[in-house]
């Protein structure tokens, strides 16, 4: 058992990862990029309610992607996919759902697709370094290494604390 003070030590270490450092606990220090996605750890429909306002207009509209977060936070990729596609098809210029239906499809192993949502969050958002940060990350897992340091550039470029986030 670790004395407290080491314990500590513990927690605040760097992990390294490749060639990049990164502090385990950098989310705590800029807020969880991943909030109100359907890669949200927290999971919570209504502290997401601003961000869907936001994202589309419309009752029906924000309803399924209300739904698209509420079953892809309950594991169920398919029917999230289903209604993010429902939300786009209400608002077919919303980075936002976008995003988000990108997200599922790299859930659920489908790049192809997901990269093709993620390059319509980034052209209908291009100033929002989270679309440039997850489109990388698919963009890695495809083997597109330097398009994928292209797009963590431009996200650190819109928001300096993407500079620390390693993939």
């Amino acid at each position: 058992m670790q004395a407290p003070a080491a314990e500590a030590d513990a927690q605040n270490a760097i992990a390294v990862t490749g060639t990049r450092v990164r502090a385990p606990n950098l989310a705590a220090r800029r807020g969880d990029w991943n909030a109100c996605t359907v890669d949200d750890p927290a999971g919570s429909l209504s502290a997401c309610r601003k961000a869907v306002a936001r994202a589309v207009k419309g009752a029906a509209a924000q309803a399924d992607l209300a739904e698209g977060l509420s079953r892809a936070w309950q594991g169920d990729t398919d029917a999230a996919i289903a209604a993010l596609g429902r939300a786009i098809a209400a608002a077919p210029k919303s980075a936002f759902a976008y995003l988000n239906r990108g997200l599922a499809y790299r859930g659920s192993g489908d790049l192809d697709r997901a990269l093709a949502d993620l390059d319509r969050a980034v052209k209908y958002a291009p100033s929002e370094a989270r679309t440039y940060y997850n489109r990388s990350v698919v963009l890695r897992e495809r083997g597109a290494v330097a398009r994928a340091r292209r797009d963590e550039e431009r996200a650190a470029e819109l928001d300096p604390v993407y500079a620390g986030i390693v993939p």
